[in-house]
Parts: C-alpha cells; sequence; structure tokens
C-alpha cells in the first residue's frame, strides 16, 4: 500500500539489459505495424514466403509453376538458372523495412545482398529466427519451413559459406561488435560443402517419403535446408515407426546427415588445411600438432590458445574472406571439441587441485574470446586476475575469495555482450516474440563459458564452504553466480515480467529487462548486473531494498515461484536467502521480527513527534527570496532554506572549480512558492468529469484538501493500493496541470533575463537565443545525507531558447508531483505539504563521455579505492545506461564492467538530444582522463566536509562529471548513501560471520 509506515520498497534499473531499451524504443504505431505484418506472417498460407520463382542466370525471375499451378521444367530455359526459391511475401518486407528479417533464405538472400540497408540485422535475423523454430518446433513459423519447394539444400549448401564471407568482409562489420553475430551464424548453420553428400540425403528422404507419405514434412524441411537439429525429428519419427517396419533407410538418412552435420576432432586438421593463408596455416598446424602428444589439460590449452589467435587473425582483416570463413567454422568446431573433452574429463571426477583449475579457467578465457563472447580487454582482465591468483603458493583465504569474485564476472561479461549484439532489434523481435529473448542463454550453454561456469563453481563450492558462505535460491544452495547488489529484506508475492504499473509495493519484482524508471516494488530481481550506479540504483540503496542479479539459468527456475509469498533477504555481506515463505527458519524469522519492530519503533516516533526519515523544518525556509541567484553565490549553509541540495553543492564546486564547473543560475524556493500560491485549480479536460472543485479554488487549497483526505482518512480506511493509486493519480495530474497551465510573473521573466544577459547566456542582440542550458529540478528531499533522492524528478536536455527554457521551468517545478516521484517519496518524508522544488538552470556541456565517480569501493567502503562508471555521451551512467565500469586503487584499475551499447545520447547543436551510434570504442576513459578525475576528488574530500554515518564514519562522495574534448566538467556532488539501518541489524551481523577453520589458501588444495 501507499502508506507510509510500510516496509520502504525498491527501485531498480538493469543496465541493458540491458541497455536493449536505452535510446531506441519503438514507436506505438511502428509496434502496430509490426505485429500486425507478423500476424500476417503466421496467418497466410505460405506466411512470410512469396510463390517460388527460379532466378536466371541473366538476372531474371520466373514463375516455377504455370498458370495450370504445374510445375514448369528447367523454368530458364537456354539462360541456365542460379538457385530456385521462395522470396519474402510483401507483409515479411515490411517487416524487413523495419529491421526484422523472417523467411531467411541464403540463395535468395545472397542474390538480393545489396538491396539489404543493414547487413548486420539482417545476419540477426538468420539467428533469432533460427533460435525460435528450433526451440519451438510445433508454431507455425516452424512448420512453414517444410514447406515443399522454399528452397534447395543444394543451393543453400552452396550459398550460405558465400553468404558468410560477404558478411565478414563487409565494409562496416567491426570485430567488437559483430564478431559474435558471424560466429553465431556459421554455428547454426553449419553444413559441410560436400555437395555429393547432400544429394545422397535428399535422394534418401525423397526415397523414404514414396513408400511413407506421412514422412512428406520432414522430407520437405530436409530438401530445404539440412541441419543438425533435424536430426531429432528424424529419430524420433523413426522411433515411432509400427513394430516390424523396414527402418534401414531411415538408419542410413540419420547416418549420412549426421556426416554433413557433427563435429569431431579429425574436422581441426581438415579445417585446416583448407585455408589458403600458408604461413598462417603452418603455424595453426604446429599448434594443434602438438596436442596431439599432450596431457588433457595441455591440449585444452593449446585448442583454446589456438582459438584465441584465429579470431585475433580475423579482427586484423588482413586474410581474404574465405579464409576469414574458414577460422571461424575453425573456431566453432574447435569450441565443441574443447567442450567434449572438458566435459569427458570432469565427468570422470578427475581430482584437480586449484592451480589446475586456475590454469584451466585461463585457457577457457581464450576460448569464450575466440567464440566472441569476450572481448579482447575482458579476456586480458580475467587472465590477469586468474594469473594473480596464481602466483602466489599461499593466500589468505578471505583476499582469494574477493579476488576470484572478478574472474567469477566473466559469464555476466558473455551475457552483456550478447544483449550488446542483439540490442538493436531485440525490442521488435520480442514485441512480437518474446521467447527470443532467452537466446542469451542458449548461446551461453552452447559455449566454453558452459565449461567455465562448471570448474568456477567447483573453486567457489570449495571457497565458501571453507568459510561458511553460500546462498539459499529456492531450497538450492547457490555460490557466487548471484551477484548481490544491494542489502535489505521484503516479504511479499512475487511477479515475473509484471508490466509497468500492474504490480504494487507489496511484491516483488524479477524482470529479464529493466525500463528506464519503475514504480515502487518490495524487491528487485534482474537477469544481469545492469548499472550499479545509475540514478535509481543509487535510491534503491538508499531505501535498503533487497536488489541481486541472476544469470539467464537461475532467472529461469524463478518461474516455479511465481505468484507465490517470497521471503527475500540480502546481507550487508552478500549472503542472499531467497525462499518461498513458508519455509523460512528460525534465525531468518529473528531476523525478519528484528527488522521490524526497529520499523515499528520508527513508526511510533513519526506518529507522536511528527518526525520520520526525513523532518522538513518549516522555521528554517526562506521563501521571501524571490531572486534568480547566480549559482557562484550558492552556499551548502543554505541548503535545504533557500535552495536545494544540488544548488548549494554546486556552488562549493564552482568555487573550488571555477574552470570545471559551467555557468549557472538557482531559482529559489521562493520563486516557485510565490508561482504555487498564485494559481488556480485548472483541471484538464479528461478529467472534468472525475474531479470536482470548489468554484475559483486555488492550487493551495486544492493540495491541502487532496493531501488531509489522502493521509488523514484513506490510508487508514483500509483500502487496497490499486484503490489508493486510482483515487491520488488523477488529483496529481490536476496539480502538475495547473502548476504549467499558471503563466509565470513577469517579474521573475524580467529578472531571469537580466540573470541570462549579466553571465552572458544569450547568443546575440535578441537575447532569444541561448548557449543551450538544462534545467534541473531540486528539491529539498533530495541529495540529503540519509537520502539522496536520486532520479524522482525532472532534468531537461540542452534547451536553445528562452521561452524553451521559461516553459520547461513549469515542467519542473511539476515533476515532485508526478505518481512515481509522489509514491516514493511520500512513505520517507513528514511534511507532504512543503515538498518544494527550487531550480538549477546549468550551462549545456555537449560531453563525448560521461558518468558518476563514488570515493570509495561501494561494496566495502574501502576509501582507499574508488568507483568510476562511464558511458559514452550525455547522461552515462545515471540514466541506466550501460558504463564501462572500473575500480580504482593505488596499485591499479581493476575492470567491472565494459562498455557495451549500440548507442550513445549527444546534444544536438540547435537544442535537444539525439541517440546516435556509439563510436566502438573497448575503452570509455583514457588513463589522462582517469588521472583528472582521481585529483578532482581528492580535492574535493579534503577541501568539502563530507556528511557522517550512523557511526559517525565520513560518507564517500557520489560525483557525476563529463569529458569533452579530454577536459573534465563536474555536475554534481552528493553524499553516497547506504542504508544504516539494514547495516545496524544485529542478526544480520551474526549472519554474516565468516567462520573458517583454514585461514589461507594453498594451490595445492584439492577441489571435491
Amino acid at each position: 500500500m501507499l502508506k507510509v509506515l510500510t516496509v520502504i520498497a525498491c527501485l531498480w534499473v538493469i543496465i541493458c539489459q540491458p541497455g536493449i531499451v536505452f535510446g531506441q524504443s519503438i514507436s506505438e504505431a511502428g509496434r502496430i505495424d509490426l505485429k500486425e505484418n507478423f500476424e500476417l506472417c503466421v496467418k497466410k498460407l505460405k506466411g512470410p514466403y512469396s510463390e517460388n520463382f527460379c532466378v536466371c542466370k541473366d538476372g531474371s525471375r520466373v514463375a516455377v509453376t504455370g498458370p495450370d499451378g504445374k510445375v514448369i521444367p528447367r523454368p530458364c530455359g537456354e539462360k541456365g538458372q542460379l538457385f530456385c526459391s521462395a522470396f519474402r511475401a510483401p507483409w515479411a518486407e515490411k517487416l524487413g523495412k523495419q529491421g526484422l528479417y523472417l523467411g531467411n533464405l541464403f540463395a535468395r538472400d545472397l542474390f538480393l545482398w545489396d538491396s539489404f540497408s543493414d547487413h548486420h540485422n539482417l545476419v540477426r535475423g538468420y539467428i533469432l529466427e533460427n533460435y525460435f523454430l528450433e526451440t519451438h518446433p510445433k508454431h507455425k513459423l516452424a512448420e512453414l519451413r517444410a514447406y515443399g519447394g522454399l528452397s534447395g539444400a543444394e543451393f543453400e549448401a552452396a550459398a550460405a559459406p558465400r553468404f558468410f564471407e560477404r558478411y565478414v568482409s563487409g565494409p562496416t562489420f567491426d570485430d567488437f561488435k559483430h564478431y559474435l553475430l558471424a560466429s553465431e551464424l556459421q554455428r547454426r548453420f553449419f553444413v559441410r560443402k560436400d555437395l555429393g553428400q547432400i544429394d545422397k540425403v535428399r535422394i534418401l528422404s525423397s526415397r523414404i517419403q514414396s513408400s511413407n507419405p506421412k514422412f512428406k514434412p520432414l522430407r520437405d524441411a530436409i530438401h530445404n535446408q539440412i541441419s543438425a537439429q533435424l536430426i531429432p525429428k528424424v529419430e524420433f519419427y523413426r522411433n515411432g515407426l509400427s513394430k516390424g517396419t523396414d527402418k534401414t533407410l531411415y538408419d542410413e538418412l540419420i547416418t549420412e546427415m549426421r556426416r554433413l552435420t557433427d563435429i569431431s576432432e579429425k574436422d581441426i586438421k581438415n579445417q585446416l588445411e583448407e585455408i589458403q593463408d600458408a604461413p598462417l596455416r603452418i603455424s595453426l598446424s604446429q599448434q594443434i600438432h602438438q596436442t596431439d602428444t599432450a596431457s588433457v589439460e595441455s591440449s585444452i590449452t593449446q585448442l583454446c590458445s589456438m582459438m584465441a589467435r584465429a579470431r585475433q587473425v580475423v579482427a586484423a582483416r588482413t586474410l581474404n574472406a574465405a579464409d576469414s570463413r574458414r577460422l571461424i567454422d575453425l573456431n566453432i568446431i574447435s569450441a565443441a571439441v574443447v567442450h567434449n573433452r572438458c566435459n569427458s574429463f570432469l565427468d570422470q571426477n578427475v581430482k584437480m587441485n586449484i592451480q589446475q583449475a586456475l590454469e584451466l579457467l585461463i585457457a577457457l578465457s581464450d576460448a569464450a574470446y575466440g567464440t566472441g563472447l569476450l572481448s579482447s580487454r575482458e579476456q586480458d582482465a580475467a587472465k590477469t586476475y586468474l594469473s594473480r591468483l596464481l602466483q602466489s603458493k599461499e593466500i589468505d583465504r578471505v583476499r582469494f575469495y574477493e579476488e576470484f569474485r572478478k574472474a567469477d564476472r566473466v559469464v555476466e561479461w558473455a551475457l552483456n555482450t550478447v544483449r550488446f549484439v542483439f540490442a538493436d532489434t531485440m525490442e521488435k523481435w520480442s514485441s512480437v516474440l518474446p521467447e527470443v529473448q532467452f537466446i542469451s542463454d542458449d548461446i551461453l550453454r552452447s559455449s566454453p563459458l558452459l565449461i567455465y561456469a562448471r570448474v568456477s563453481k567447483k573453486i567457489n563450492d570449495h571457497i565458501t564452504t571453507t568459510m561458511g558462505i553460500n546462498h539459499d535460491f529456492l531450497g538450492e544452495k547457490v555460490g557466487s553466480e548471484v551477484r548481490v547488489l544491494n542489502p535489505g529484506l521484503a516479504l511479499g508475492e512475487l511477479k515475473i515480467n509484471p508490466d509497468q504499473g500492474s504490480y504494487t509495493r507489496e511484491q516483488i519484482v524479477a524482470l529479464a529487462e529493466t525500463p528506464a524508471e519503475l514504480e515502487p516494488a518490495a524487491g528487485i530481481i534482474t537477469m544481469g548486473e545492469g548499472n550499479m550506479v545509475s540514478h535509481v540504483q543509487l535510491l534503491a540503496r538508499s531505501l535498503g531494498i533487497p536488489n541481486i542479479a541472476l544469470p539467464p539459468h537461475l532467472f529461469q527456475k524463478l518461474q516455479k515461484a511465481s505468484g507465490e509469498k517470497i521471503f527475500f533477504l540480502v546481507s550487508p555481506g552478500g549472503k542472499v536467502s531467497l525462499k518461498r515463505a513458508d519455509t523460512v527458519n528460525d534465525k531468518e524469522k529473528a531476523i525478519f521480527s528484528e527488522y521490524m519492530r526497529n520499523k515499528k519503533r520508527k513508526s511510533d516516533g513519526f506518529l507522536e513527534t511528527k518526525k520520520s526519515k526525513l523532518p522538513i523544518d518549516r522555521s528554517k525556509l526562506n521563501l521571501k527570496d524571490k531572486t534568480p541567484l547566480d549559482l557562484r553565490h550558492a552556499w551548502r549553509a543554505e541548503s535545504g532554506v533557500r535552495y536545494g541540495p544540488k544548488a548549494a553543492f554546486l556552488g562549493e564546486l564552482k568555487r573550488l572549480f571555477p574552470d570545471k564547473v559551467s555557468r549557472g543560475i538557482v531559482l529559489p524556493f521562493g520563486i516557485y512558492y510565490e508561482h504555487y500560491q498564485r494559481a488556480r485549480v485548472i483541471v484538464p479536460d479528461v478529467l472534468s468529469k472525475q474531479i470536482k472543485i470548489e468554484e475559483n479554488e486555488s492550487l493551495p487549497r486544492f493540495v491541502e484538501r487532496s493531501f488531509n483526505e489522502f493521509f488523514g482518512t484513506l490510508l487508514s480506511s483500509g483500502k487496497t493500493e490499486e484503490e489508493l493509486s486510482a483515487w491520488i493519480r488523477p488529483r496529481l495530474q490536476v496539480i502538475q496541470h495547473s502548476l504549467k497551465e499558471t503563466p509565470l510573473s513577469p517579474e521573475l521573466r524580467e529578472a531571469l533575463r537580466r540573470e541570462f544577459r549579466h553571465q552572458g547566456l544569450f547568443l546575440g542582440h535578441h537575447e532569444e537565443e541561448t548557449v543551450g542550458c538544462f534545467v534541473r529540478s531540486d528539491t529539498n528531499v533530495e541529495d540529503l545525507e540519509n537520502f539522496n533522492g536520486a532520479g524522482l524528478n525532472l532534468t531537461i536536455f540542452n534547451l536553445k531558447t528562452f521561452r524553451e527554457i521559461l516553459n520547461c521551468i513549469k515542467e519542473v517545478w511539476a515533476s515532485p508531483f508526478s505518481y512515481r516521484s509522489f509514491s516514493w517519496r511520500q512513505t520517507l518524508i513528514d511534511e507532504p505539504l512543503w515538498v518544494l522544488p527550487s531550480i538549477v538552470i546549468l550551462e549545456s556541456v555537449a560531453s563525448e563521455k560521461s558518468g558518476v565517480l563514488i570515493s570509495a569501493d561501494p561494496r566495502t567502503g574501502d576509501t582507499t579505492k574508488m568507483l568510476l562508471a562511464t558511458s559514452e555521451g550525455v547522461g552515462g551512467a545515471v540514466d541506466g545506461s550501460p558504463a564501462e565500469t572500473l575500480l580504482w586503487s593505488e596499485t591499479g584499475i581493476s575492470l567491472l564492467m565494459q562498455f557495451k551499447s549500440p548507442w550513445r545520447r549527444l546534444l544536438k547543436t540547435e537544442g535537444g538530444s539525439v541517440v546516435t551510434a556509439s563510436t566502438g570504442n573497448q575503452h570509455v576513459l583514457t588513463p589522462a582522463e582517469i588521472e583528472q578525475l582521481v585529483s578532482a576528488t581528492r580535492k574535493i574530500s579534503s577541501s568539502i566536509p563530507s556528511a557522517r554515518d550512523m557511526w559517525g564514519k565520513e560518507r564517500p562522495w557520489d560525483i557525476e562529471f563529463g569529458f569533452q574534448s579530454g577536459k573534465l566538467w563536474l555536475f554534481q556532488v552528493r553524499p553516497f548513501v547506504g542504508n544504516d539501518e539494514i547495516n545496524n541489524l544485529v542478526a544480520l551481523r551474526e549472519l554474516d560471520t565468516i567462520r573458517t577453520t583454514k585461514k589461507n589458501v594453498t594451490l595445492d588444495e584439492v577441489l571435491p
């Protein structure tokens, strides 16, 4: 419920997801168009396919059948044919123009290659369609693949390698962005180019059909495009034949199909022999030759090393297209061999010590890079973290655990890669086929990272068992695959992937892809970590809400608990208990009871003394100041008195770094309050029948009357949250509308014009065009010493005219009355009538990169370290976009997450912003820029007194920054707020106590 005294709820943004949502949302009209054309692809007799045609050698296209419907023999006649196949139907063509390709056939699309505007989306279509068809064989689209004559397997087998080669040699192909696409395309359509073998398979399938007409759908599927995925279907059909039926032809067909599609170790040498570049062929052959006599571990290492080298050569783009394609095929074969060898080795329960396991993980990092799941930067980082652990024969157990967790991020990095490479089209695909979102799990489980996770789990289980650390996940003990984001405690119904607004603050939500904004919920579970310092993530941290990230396979296991009441605990030390409420043990009951007693004590205090976590002291407010103020004259001592903390801290920064903080103007609380007092209630037309007002009612009267009824009567009436929301939402809309529709006073307009003129923020003599400004909300209940309120209210980007700025001032004033802002804020303050917005008008900086720095390790509080999260473009990290995340210390920089987004947001010269392609660089910050940031942070820490937590310890700083042409700009500084209430629970601290009888880890410890 929207009750002040309910358990505090949570906000969370993913990284993209991932990133998938950021920047490229589909318009409503586009979404409707997608769905209409997709429905035609399903409903029409031939789905996304047209009638069949033959393409002749002169490029002409002729029908395969005559007017009578009969097949025309040799339709191209003397001209000769290139291939015969179906084309895309008009509705499938329309989908393709939107970047969603269905009905994919190699021969046809190779012929049409130059007509496609984006070959990367075309390849994404091949991969996503293949994944969906193979995982949903009963779907109409899958059944249509068996439609007779869509294409010939001989045409497809001949065209596929040339299709692959054109893609990998294309002018826009980029290793970082597209290698995984090339690898997945070739893996999913891997067939040997033995046309004689293909013809034999076609003949066998036709012979079976002639004696058994019911085999026709499988015969047609084989004739259209041979794949390994068809073999289980043929086997299933064979096994279902009646007793006594001769199965000889079926067995022969299965054997021949396996010869075409199976991968064996001898294929590595066969593939190497096809490479035309002689020096490369000889070098790689020598490397493979060494594996013949080597131990299993050594041979795996050699294979993985060869895979890394093969990708490096492809990335260098010095080979011809055919050799690049062959090297990718070589890596596909090698990955399968590595997978088989490792599984065989591990299944034999051969005892490994920690050193051997770490060395195997280093090799598998090379293999993951070779398949495209890791970037070269991530490969280097993973190998560095693992190699450090090998440098000492003995290491402190806790330190080993912390260091190993860095290398354990590899699987999550790979998940981000999958999301990154499909981000351009995933929202479109998932809008019509939501199941394709789980392709990430399919790709990871088909890669060497499945073995990496298996070996990593062995190490983690051993270390965590000896330290007394493990997680309880729906009755299953799991280890480091659960990533802790925020400590907290919740009890509520589990909702899986709910639509925005379809859940309540008393429910725990699990989201495969998290939107940029969320309404209140009791707890958050995400698939992948996302951006740990986004505005909403910082807000969640300060509210003390349980928040974890899961890998895809654990996320899918949540489905079995959907709709059930769940106990969700995340301790400050990183232990997780997520279980059905009826299975909670005595210790967890004690923790929950202590937590609720603490909350009740706080609630009772609020009811009796009118004080809560965020008391607003009205006696200190200065509402008489109605003059725009130069940012340079804003002081921390006036925070919450004349203006909000954002202006106060920016004023301090401006004096400390005059060349690193842009020019700005502060509109104090008094200016807003005058506007608010003067406003009359203006009801939007759409609400005129729902909301009744007094005649000529003032806005303050309406707000007081509405809030008194809501907080004084409705909250205690037993109404559901849905009922409370339905009552307050339209009234908040009336408040917002009234603030926006009330004209600004002429005195404010003139005073603001004078200040713009004084600071030189106008361009030209007409005093209409400006240098470009951000209009930022700055209320008296955000950026405080124990709550940051990050991202709850509005910031409007890069306004270029004075008229726009005047209009947007009212927009920003109205933003604290949005339902989202109201519903979060009202659980934390004691005077809802006295939430006051000031405004900071800040000169725009066209940052090429921007982000957030925390002047400590957020997880441990270690002040010798700094966390830097940076994205390309403006609004980096704070808006939930994917971010390069680094942990800095005097001894080095650790990569926690790489920036992986196809997009960035840049400011436009004419005003506003635009989402455009990211640079594709693997690094966002340069070493020189990192040094500037560290130096500025040290100066801030030594010059501005920090807020303190409940134990008197100084809080770290949360600093927003940007870089333009290598120059550092500072946009905000505030205390980095945790949740002292959660950290102070005695029972939780007891849960985090590490119990171990062995202090140090030795590399010769044998893993169970």
